[in-house]
């Protein structure tokens, strides 16, 4: 494992510390990989209240593995509580003519939204921005800064993305001037400000064992970077991932738990299950925590791109 981090990885600071090692995984974009990725550790920092993994892999490195990852690995709507709030904000937003949706996968949330909306979407998956495309969206790029530079668009979404790159506030820097003026940005992702993340299950909670999963933006970083870029403070709705049935909650937690307690014996069970479920190979050998749904751990930040002003250094 390399050296450990001087400074925060996404404000720079150096008042950081570690919350212990996240266990391996083999399981990426809904593919199960050839060798393990080891997890890294799990660190927060005290001045803008993100946590975020070290090491890291470049962003080459992920780029690929994205590439090759499955078409439907995101495209679960399921009663997601973050697609919900965000949905409504697009039907408040009066100027709303078009949408552009960063890491749309196959395009299902695009396709959610009313039919009057022009959508448009970046993806790096291949099969994914294959699929999105059969449907009716616009595949522009497949990262951001392969956009082309004049386009603007009344409502930016980034969704379950922010978690996934190495410097969030760079893609956000890189998202602002693609804004349309009155435009909205739109960004969910982890809290991790969540109490029983960040006090409790800490590198063992379920939305850090993800390894796409490496940069957790707290609300504080968002509002830095929402002053520094000149826009419109930003809004923060706190959330659960998801609405499930009081049995599946208890399920989820249970899950969770396990996870937290042992996960090499959580590995065990989910080898098991994989059996017995006779499921196809290739087979994984390490498996992720539950809890989607029954904590508060998500957040959905909303900025406004109305009053652009200068950066502020």
């Amino acid at each position: 494992m390399s050296a450990e981090p001087s400074v925060c990885r996404l404000c720079g600071a150096d008042r950081i510390l570690p919350l212990g090692v996240i266990p391996a995984s083999d399981f990426f974009a809904g593919r199960v990989l050839p060798q393990p990725m080891d997890g890294g550790c799990l660190w927060q920092c005290s001045a803008c209240r993100s946590l975020f993994r070290h090491p890291v892999l470049g962003p080459s490195a992920y780029l690929d593995l994205y590439a090759h990852g499955v078409a439907e690995a995101w495209s679960c709507d399921g009663g997601r509580q973050d697609l919900a709030i965000i949905r409504d904000i697009v039907a408040h937003q009066a100027a709303a003519g078009s949408v552009l949706d960063i890491g749309c996968g196959a395009g299902g949330f695009l396709l959610s939204l009313p039919a009057h909306l022009k959508k448009y979407g970046v993806e790096p998956s291949l099969a994914a921005a294959g699929l999105a495309e059969a449907q009716g969206v616009s595949i522009l790029a497949r990262t951001v800064p392969d956009l082309p530079p004049q386009v603007r668009f009344d409502v930016i979404t980034v969704i379950d993305v922010i978690e996934h790159v190495v410097d969030p506030a760079a893609l956000l820097d890189e998202i602002a001037p693609h804004l349309a003026p009155a435009g909205c940005l739109i960004v969910s992702t982890g809290d991790p400000e969540s109490a029983p993340w960040r006090r409790l299950y800490r590198a063992r909670f379920w939305y850090s064992s993800f390894p796409e999963h490496i940069s957790f933006p707290s609300a504080h970083f968002f509002a830095k970077w929402q002053r520094r870029s000149g826009l419109e403070p930003a809004r923060v709705v706190r959330t659960r991932y998801r609405r499930r049935p009081l049995w599946l909650l208890f399920l989820a937690l249970a899950a969770q738990n396990a996870y937290w307690l042992s996960p090499g014996l959580f590995n065990v069970i989910g080898r098991g299950m994989q059996r017995l479920r006779r499921m196809p190979r290739p087979h994984r050998r390490y498996f992720s925590g539950g809890g989607q749904g029954v904590f508060t751990d998500h957040q959905v930040v909303t900025i406004q791109a109305s009053a652009i002003r200068s950066p502020v250094s």
